[in-house]
């Protein structure tokens, strides 16, 4: 049996969030659920995770112990299952002789923080996204320690942010754009001293939200004492084409022919220049229309996974065609026709099927979020087509309920 939402706002919230605070001014949502978004320990077991991260070389996790960032056994000094919570992360530290201010910044955490958490953002953010969209980019980053100031100093971020405290008290000293003059877009001055003045400041504790817009510059404040806080970043400036690199860049094998640059491997008067380019471009577009098909397929991917590059994955169990299912009220499914096929995305992922009538049928009906019996959804309607085996109409249900898109009743 599917579980009510417990992570989105009560109904108007969104409405009038956008209006007051959204891209406008900071402010802090004060314990709007009755229990936690995200627990201590369960940071902690997402930051042992993150050791799997440094099987590849990643900028993704940013240790600092004192003020020197730690790039040389990194894995030694990062949290481990034996430290048994933070706590225990930091009194490890200190018999090892480092006991001072601890950074710990952990980037795209969402997917080391599992599937439950997963769902309870995507509660969060559901009423926020039907006012606002969803955005090229989402990320939620970890910031834990003890330190006195953000290592980063006064900077902005080009996305509108939510802060969630999980552990201890979290401050931050917030300046308006026209409030510090800086030659960078992104970094404020370093010792702040005389801008004291032109800040004020965001305060909150435990199941606390702390907002901020895109347009504020911050830092984070402390007195020393253990913190931890999860920031949702929403980056709905973030461009399109910038979104989409990483896949583009996926598929530079197939464009390019082999690992060789075609064009840089050529003499300089070399006359085929022109026709290794026409070859390039007929891979990238492929049959009419691949092109197309590709990347609308990889934004839908994109949108149904609420713009996060990362999500965690739930182990595949066996699925059963049977019993009763709706939709999810978090997992959107979309849809496109194009040439003759469907493409049907749903929680990250994507597949096709022909663009026959039953199918649509089929998802139209589950989208309207009423209660279907699967022998019903397998039967579909209508006249049946030998070039359309039942087999497809499985498929699309199979791979719906494998998404979580469709829920059992």
């Amino acid at each position: 049996m599917a579980t009510e939402p417990g992570f989105s706002p009560k109904d108007g919230f969104w409405r009038t969030f956008t209006r007051t605070h959204w891209g406008r001014k900071p402010t802090v949502i004060r314990a709007p659920f009755s229990q936690p978004i995200v627990t201590p320990a369960e940071v902690f077991r997402g930051v042992v995770a993150t050791r799997k991260r440094l099987r590849e070389l990643t900028d993704s996790v940013d240790l600092r112990i004192d003020g020197t960032r730690v790039v040389l056994e990194l894995e030694r000094w990062l949290p481990r299952a034996g430290d048994k919570s933070l706590e225990g992360y930091q009194a490890r530290l200190k018999r090892a002789g480092t006991g001072g201010q601890l950074a710990l910044l952990v980037n795209d955490f969402q997917e080391e923080l599992g599937c439950a958490f997963y769902d309870r953002v995507r509660q969060f953010l559901r009423g926020l996204y039907e006012l606002t969209g969803v955005p090229p980019r989402a990320e939620v980053d970890l910031f834990l320690g003890n330190y006195q100031r953000t290592p980063l100093g006064v900077h902005r971020d080009e996305a509108e942010v939510f802060c969630f405290v999980v552990e201890g008290k979290k401050r931050f000293r917030l300046w308006p754009r026209e409030a510090l003059r800086s030659s960078s877009a992104r970094y404020g001055p370093g010792p702040y001293d005389r801008q004291l003045k032109h800040s004020f400041c965001l305060e909150g504790g435990p199941g606390d939200i702390l907002f901020w817009p895109t347009s504020y510059w911050h830092v984070a404040e402390s007195d020393g004492g253990l913190t931890s806080t999860l920031t949702l970043a929403l980056y709905h400036g973030y461009s399109m084409f910038g979104a989409l690199l990483t896949n583009i860049s996926q598929w530079n094998r197939e464009i390019g022919g082999d690992e060789r640059d075609p064009i840089g491997s050529l003499p300089f008067t070399n006359p085929m220049v022109k026709g290794e380019l026409a070859a390039m471009a007929r891979r990238a577009e492929g049959q009419p229309g691949d092109l197309t098909t590709r990347l609308m397929r990889t934004w839908m991917e994109r949108i149904t996974r609420y713009g996060f590059d990362r999500i965690p994955r739930a182990r595949a169990g066996a699925v059963r065609l049977q019993g009763r299912v709706r939709n999810s009220q978090t997992s959107p499914i979309l849809r496109w026709r194009m040439n003759g096929r469907l493409v049907i995305s749903a929680n990250g992922r994507s597949m096709t099927v022909a663009a026959d009538p039953r199918i649509e049928r089929l998802l139209a009906r589950v989208s309207r979020g009423t209660v279907c019996e699967v022998a019903d959804l397998l039967e579909g309607t209508g006249r049946k087509s030998p070039r359309f085996p039942a087999t497809e109409l499985r498929r699309t249900l199979k791979f719906l309920l494998e998404e979580k898109a469709l829920e059992a009743v």
